[in-house]
């Protein structure tokens, strides 16, 4: 079925003052473009006529009979002209663009590749020709109808109400409307049905109106640019950075207040000026024109350094260049890390600070060094005291961002009804004793930094799952509030927990564990690495600016015995206690805290046995004690130096792999690696040898002497 617009208007006949009826029929090819024109003739010819509307493209039922028939184009004709009553007066109309339509184009950059659509090639060329005539020339037009090839890098499409045949892979689609009937047409519609002279000023206003209104809409564009550039401006002016904007052959466009401090030029003069007239500074200079080399370089202007940093324009076929005093820059930098420091948002310890020279703290901080690399989450494991918190901080100041913000949390020691306003923050009145103005959060205050996350294993569920969503998102929102707040922090999280076991039983979102533990570093407790023990002794007297004592043999032998359950911290403040209490050069076992029986029973009772002893030693203990006294081994290497001991004397070799099955299910269960650690520890003492192949490890004279003394305890 054909659709066709009828619109009814009453008309005064020219004799006797009857009302009479003329009509006016319009025929195109497509319904968008029918609507539209007749739209357009009604507006003009409103009160005068009845205008019917035809569309091809949805068939015309008979033939078309009117006072004037008006075909929107010349292919409209030959396809319609038989369609019509051959008494019928005819036009032919020509077509403009919709001046309503065309502001959009303003807001195309210069030199913008446009695809221009339209149902032929011809037709894109005419829109192509009418939009040239009337000025709109800064964009590069491409013709396109349906079926032709065209450049995919084109991304920008424009259609006079041809949306449909646009390429759906161009994301930029504009519809500049359907081409309306030009003023010239009108005039011959309104010529051949004795309306000019009643018409001609109203017809003049409404094209007028449209030309006006057009122009406005470009001087409010304009002034409103020429605001923003305004405002702008000013911004640029404030800046403490140089900023230089140019084209490609070196034209200044853009020439802020501090880039006239440092040239000594003003921007009036330096605007539309080449670069080699204003900066004297030829290296400078060659930098900034050659886009080939590298985006930044440092160089003197005046008495200072800058850092010189170029960036491309692509659109604006163009460069911006910023010069940043680097001085300004450290001072700056200085500013803000102290600012920091008084808030308790910096971390206070370097990989150099963690005192050990033992083959598994080598290992250790070496693999931290390596994961302050990413910005992937770590779970650090270890047991209390071995200094989670000190390697936590460490990696922040190795990491990238050391120079933002690094905050702790404790959730041992934090309710769970405080945890979430102090991770998140809250909004005014959000709860009852809520600070005026609310209060930021730690994922707010460490934006752009690092948050460690200290016992984590005692997180409440509820709390989880927030944290689960705030690591998934990558966004807060604080207690009370409604705003979305973008966060960008690295998480650090800390627990002598068996986090896995705690999955198992529930008691630990799994999700959360796998979020958390991207990296993983495991600090080992000191009774591991006790070759280290007089390292951090030294450390920890030094630390405290006391005496520096000696330790008896006696006392020597209790500290390598000490299971240290409270790891480094025990050790530290075990070190503090004899600054504080004894007076005497050397430490004996009597001056041990009266408390300390308690948590080492066994070898501090006997120590204290033997130290307090009257009666005379026995003569087993005269032959043990100094050929035990001469070496201070750990559990782990006596229970390595029993094994080869025991091989040894059987007339054999034996090899870590055989060790470290015969330790499975015993009070010291050694891997394989921790077996070859202590082994080399025991040969750089002199008590074992190693060997490659079946060989394997065997004792030295001196190894099977303090394998005999153990023995003999």
């Amino acid at each position: 079925m054909a659709k066709k617009i009828v619109v009814m208007m009453s008309i005064k006949g020219m004799s006797g003052g009857s009302l009479m009826e003329k009509r006016l029929a319009l025929v195109t090819e497509s319904e968008a473009t029918k609507d539209e024109l007749c739209n357009q003739l009604k507006s003009l010819l409103d009160g005068y006529m009845c205008v019917e509307g035809y569309a091809t493209e949805t068939g015309i039922e008979s033939r078309i009979s009117a006072d004037l028939i008006v075909f929107s184009s010349m292919e409209m004709f030959e396809i319609a002209k038989d369609m019509v009553d051959t008494t019928s007066p005819t036009i032919i109309a020509n077509r403009s663009l919709n001046l309503a339509y065309l502001d959009q184009l303003f807001n195309l950059p210069n030199d913008t590749d446009v695809l221009v659509v339209n149902d032929s090639i011809s037709n894109a060329r005419e829109v192509i020709k009418l939009l040239m005539e009337i000025g709109i020339d800064h964009l590069n037009y491409r013709a396109y109808g349906p079926g032709e090839p065209y450049d995919s890098n084109i991304k920008v499409a424009i259609t006079p109400a041809e949306m449909a045949l646009i390429p759906p892979e161009i994301e930029n689609q504009i519809n500049l409307g359907a081409r309306i009937i030009d003023i010239t047409t009108i005039v011959e519609i309104l010529s051949r049905l004795d309306l000019l002279d009643k018409k001609a000023h109203f017809i003049s206003a409404r094209y007028n109106e449209a030309i006006v209104r057009l122009n406005k809409h470009l001087y409010d564009s304009r002034t409103e640019v020429q605001t923003v550039n305004h405002y702008l401006s000013r911004v640029l002016d404030h800046v403490n950075d140089g900023i230089i904007a140019y084209d490609l052959k070196g034209q200044i466009t853009v020439f802020n207040e501090t880039s006239e401090a440092i040239f000594g030029v003003r921007a009036n003069s330096a605007l539309g000026k080449k670069l080699s007239q204003i900066i004297r500074y030829e290296e400078i200079c060659e930098f900034m024109l050659n886009g080939s080399s590298p985006d930044q370089v440092a160089g003197s202007i005046g008495d200072c350094q800058y850092l010189v940093e170029r960036m491309a324009l692509e659109k604006q076929r163009g460069y911006v260049c910023t010069f940043k005093n680097m001085k300004n820059s450290r001072d700056f930098e200085k500013k803000l890390r102290q600012s920091m420091a008084k808030k308790g948002f910096i971390a206070k310890y370097h990989i150099s600070d963690i005192i050990g020279n033992s083959l598994s703290m080598h290992n250790t901080l070496e693999k931290a060094k390596r994961l302050a690399q990413t910005d992937l989450s770590i779970l650090i494991r270890g047991e209390s005291g071995v200094g989670k918190e000190l390697f936590a901080s460490a990696i922040h100041n190795a990491s990238n961002r050391c120079k933002g913000p690094y905050l702790a949390i404790n959730f041992s020691a934090l309710p769970e009804e405080l945890a979430e306003s102090e991770l998140f923050g809250y909004e005014d009145g959000a709860f009852t004793g809520a600070k005026k103005g609310g209060k930021r959060g730690i994922f707010e205050e460490a934006n752009g930094g690092t948050i460690f996350l200290d016992e984590i294993g005692d997180i409440s569920p509820r709390i989880q799952v927030s944290l689960l969503r705030v690591l998934q998102e990558k966004e807060i929102r604080r207690v009370g509030g409604t705003e979305i707040i973008p966060i960008d922090v690295r998480i650090i999280a800390a627990t002598h927990r068996d986090l896995v076991k705690m999955c198992q039983e529930g008691q630990f979102r799994e999700d959360l564990y796998h979020r958390l533990r991207k990296l993983y570093l495991k600090i080992p407790p000191l009774r591991e690495h006790l070759e280290d023990l007089d390292l951090l002794i030294e450390y920890f007297s030094k630390t405290a600016h006391g005496k520096q004592f000696e330790f008896s043999d006696e006392v020597k032998q209790m500290l390598y015995k000490n299971p240290w359950k409270g790891n480094i911290r025990e050790l530290q403040n075990l070190i503090d206690y004899f600054q504080a209490v004894c007076t005497e050069e050397t430490i004996q076992v009597t001056d041990f805290p009266d408390d300390y029986d308690d948590t080492n029973s066994y070898a501090l009772t006997h120590a204290r046995e033997v130290a307090t002893s009257s009666g005379p030693s026995s003569p087993m203990s005269e032959g043990i004690e100094p050929v035990l006294s001469q070496y201070y081994l750990n559990d782990g290497e006596k229970a390595v130096l029993i094994l080869v001991g025991k091989a040894t004397v059987q007339g054999v070799g034996i090899g870590r792999t055989a060790i470290s099955d015969l330790t499975k299910n015993q009070p010291v269960e050694l891997s394989p690696n921790q077996v070859r650690q202590r082994a080399k520890t025991l040969e750089q003492k002199g008590l074992i040898t190693l060997s490659i192949g079946r060989k394997g490890m065997e004792l030295t004279s001196s190894g099977i002497a303090y394998y005999r003394a153990l023995e003999r305890l």
